[in-house]
């Protein structure tokens, strides 16, 4: 039975399949410590299966859009979910630490096709501001993924261990898989197929890709880092952990609901960018002189790393619609290219975060962050005046 677009239950599909790369990452936050010590890992080998998973989310979408373009969005779709499952099941029975960041890898190339789709899926069926307020509402949806992902990594991993993550992780792709087998249509538009590397032609796709890149650079830091301070230096328990990380990734969840206002109020995309990035940036610079003081806590860190997820529920679903919103019929190419663009910048995140941390402790994470945030704002800032 299909699932009527103008449907709830479509949304809660979309989101969900949008949402696997935050339940992916956000449930194994808890267990980072334990896969360092059952696999003899060091925390940069230990954040590193963050970033493989990214590089394989990252790279995969350079194919999965193009092809959707070409043959449908279903078939690529089923394909992807069973690299996703595969990706799972060879993580949760990983003999060590090589094995998995290789699965880890497999794992985002599948969770790919769920992201990139999904959006591409919107922009097949909605226009201009319908599009906008749809992508606010899938935002709202996957953005739940973050918040419950790692109080339920966090269970999980007290109940079975840490490999039983990636086992509930696996079931989660199956059980996405029939789902959008027996209810999600085939949306694809009936265009010419442009050339393969078209894509790259289109500057304004690619100038609000760089804003998106960077805005998700400084919320991985976050994803990254987080674990390592509030689980190390500051002492925090594993159920303690996964609570203030809900907490913290509930801002994605809360700038998307303010985005979907500002669509329903007709409100320009130039202002929660605006104040999202902005934001962001004053919010990663205090840290960074906070934290050169020593006066670095969890009080004080807890609002930092909420200015940056706020930032994410802002920014994204506008980047998404402005760089998707003149290429009809290069949908799923121009969705891959910016989600490439974005977990790839995510993953370098994962891995300098796990350097300075190393070397610098706090201060190398307040360091990171402010590294993307501030280029993604003055980045934004030439986007307006010259793509807008």
């Amino acid at each position: 039975m299909r699932i009527h677009p103008d449907g709830l239950g479509f949304t809660l599909l979309l989101g969900a399949l949008a949402g696997l790369p935050a339940l992916s990452i956000d449930m194994s936050l808890p267990a980072l410590p334990e896969i360092r010590s059952a696999l003899g890992a060091d925390a940069a080998a230990a954040t590193a299966t963050l970033s493989m998973f990214l590089l394989g989310f990252g790279t995969a979408q350079l194919v999965i859009g193009p092809v959707s373009d070409r043959i449908g969005r279903r078939p690529v779709l089923t394909v992807a979910l069973l690299l996703y499952v595969i990706g799972g099941l060879a993580s949760g029975f990983a003999p060590s630490i090589a094995t998995l960041l290789a699965a880890r890898c497999l794992q985002g190339a599948g969770a790919a096709g769920g992201t990139v789709l999904a959006f591409a899926i919107i922009r097949d069926l909605f226009e201009a501001d319908a599009a906008r307020a749809r992508l606010s509402t899938v935002s709202l949806v996957f953005s739940l993924a973050p918040v419950i992902a790692p109080t339920l990594g966090g269970a999980v991993l007290m109940a079975l261990g840490w490999r039983g993550i990636f086992i509930f992780q696996l079931l989660t792709g199956v059980a996405l898989a029939v789902v959008a087998l027996l209810g999600l249509p085939e949306t694809r538009r009936d265009l010419p197929p442009p050339p393969f590397l078209a894509i790259l032609g289109e500057r304004r796709t690619i100038a609000f890709g760089i804003v998106g890149a960077l805005n998700l650079g400084n919320v991985f830091c976050v994803v990254a880092g987080a674990p390592m301070l509030l689980l190390g230096p500051n002492g925090v328990s594993t159920p303690v952990f996964g609570a203030v990380f809900a907490l913290i990734t509930a801002g994605v969840l809360a700038g998307a609901w303010i985005n979907r206002a500002a669509v329903h109020f007709r409100w320009s995309a130039v202002w929660p960018m605006g104040i999202g990035l902005g934001g962001a940036a004053l919010g990663a610079l205090g840290g960074l002189l906070a934290g050169g003081a020593r006066l670095a806590s969890i009080a004080m860190l807890v609002p930092i790393f909420l200015l940056a997820t706020l930032s994410r529920g802002l920014v994204s679903p506008n980047v998404t619609h402005a760089a998707l919103e003149r290429i009809p019929a290069m949908a799923g190419a121009g969705s891959a290219l910016i989600g490439a663009m974005q977990m790839l910048t995510g993953a370098c995140a994962g891995v300098v975060v796990g350097i300075m941390f190393d070397r610098y402790g706090p201060d190398g994470l307040m360091m990171t962050m402010a590294g993307f945030a501030v280029p993604a704002f003055l980045a934004w800032v030439y986007v307006e005046r010259n793509y807008r």
